[in-house]
């Protein structure tokens, strides 16, 4: 059953945007809800999306696409979000760049990069939302699963416990917090799309269904164990057993990856015949698993995300 989505004048609205453009598309109805009644918003975006070649080819007129390019690339798409952020009301100081690697964060993630969880957790302590925006974990779009998780890892020890709020931008559950909009706020969050030129030039018709209709958002605190997922975990004796779904195997190239709240960290590819990955997690209590790629190539999307694992 789907539920109006409420604020409140007294509300603090932290939004974090993997890429400039998430924040338009995701809660470009939802920024501009907020400044009216009074809220007070902020977005953080994580990347620059430096590390998105086609459209670039096409604008630029060149195939290869080195450092320097990338550098401009990523500082033109930083000055569109700048843009998109005015048009939907918000001022300079409502925005904070990170400059993470486009595409990098599940490396990050993996490699357990406290630098960019603290860059995190300040930033969350300093704002102290009431409301934290986030994408879904099963986005399936790598950098926006990641960003959920690292997200959480720097929610912790903050002392804060805001309502966390997930939007799916690349497939995944939509969730059941509706957030209605007019038709002057669905014209003004397009007009914000509209701003992100270099990624509307291939992708105009796309990127304008965002603005067709209402928005939509997940309270994360109803993630569970997706039945349906490749892997199935089971804790026994402070061993985390994953077991691959036979339909999934290893000669797809794929990788199972492990992320505990211990610290742990696992990128391990199965072998031929095996049916179980086992992992030493004797202190952790819970984490993320997931069966993908181990590096990303130009299909950039998971085939399954990641899954929340708890120890019962």
């Amino acid at each position: 059953m789907n539920h109006s989505l409420a604020l409140a004048a007294s509300d603090r609205l932290l939004i974090l945007a993997p890429h400039p453009d998430d924040e338009s598309i995701a809660t470009g109805g939802l920024i501009q809800v907020a400044r009216e009644i009074g809220a007070t918003v902020r977005v953080i975006v994580l990347t620059d999306g430096d590390n998105n070649p086609w459209p670039q080819r096409w604008i630029e007129k060149r195939w290869h696409i080195d450092a320097a390019a990338r550098v401009r690339w990523g500082a033109r798409r930083r000055e569109e979000a700048r843009a998109a952020m005015r048009v939907l009301g918000l001022e300079p100081d409502d925005a904070r760049f990170f400059g993470l690697p486009d595409l990098g964060l599940t490396d990050l993630l993996m490699r357990n990069d406290q630098t960019v969880i603290d860059a995190l957790r300040e930033a969350i302590a300093d704002f102290r939302p009431t409301i934290l925006l986030m994408p879904a974990l099963s986005d399936r779009h790598p950098d926006h699963s990641a960003a959920y998780i690292l997200a959480c890892l720097a929610l912790q020890r903050t002392g804060i416990s805001p309502r966390l709020l997930t939007f799916a931008v690349h497939g995944g559950a939509a969730g059941n917090e509706v957030l209605a909009l007019n038709s002057a706020q669905r014209e003004n969050k397009a007009n914000a799309i509209l701003a992100h030129s270099s990624q509307v030039r291939l992708s105009r018709r796309r990127f304008l269904s965002y603005a067709a209709g209402d928005e939509t958002f997940a309270d994360a605190s109803s993630i569970a164990e997706n039945s349906s997922h490749p892997l199935r975990p089971r804790w026994c004796d402070g061993v985390l057993q994953l077991r691959v779904d036979p339909a999934h195997s290893a000669g797809r190239g794929l990788a199972v990856f492990v992320a505990l709240d211990d610290g742990t960290r696992v990128l391990q590819t199965p072998t031929s015949g095996d049916a179980v990955v086992a992992i030493q997690a004797a202190r952790a209590q819970s984490g993320y698993v997931k069966l993908a790629r181990p590096q990303s190539g130009w299909r950039v999307f998971d085939a399954h995300g990641w899954q929340p694992v708890k120890r019962t």
